[in-house]
């Protein structure tokens, strides 16, 4: 299992299966805003078919935003700690 499918799924509350079918039938679509299946319409499933969305056509804003989510925590935690 991929890094990004795991990561897609923790996110969005769905199961790593769900998550891979997301992230191929996303980058299936020739065009981005491509209806997606029924299943990916409302609900986990949405989330995890437009996490799968950035992941397959702005792979750069959704490892930046991962890493965001990381790195700001941590930077919280040392000015708390740095400056008392």
């Amino acid at each position: 299992m991929s890094l990004t499918v795991t990561i897609i799924a923790k996110l969005s509350g769905v199961d790593s299966d769900t998550a891979r079918r997301a992230l191929h039938t996303a980058g299936a679509f020739d065009n981005p805003s491509a209806m997606p299946p029924e299943e990916f319409t409302v609900g986990a499933g949405a989330r995890c078919y437009a996490l799968a969305t950035i992941a397959a056509y702005r792979p750069l804003l959704f490892w930046g935003g991962f890493a965001a989510i990381i790195a700001v925590p941590m930077l919280f935690a040392v000015r708390l700690l740095h400056h008392g």
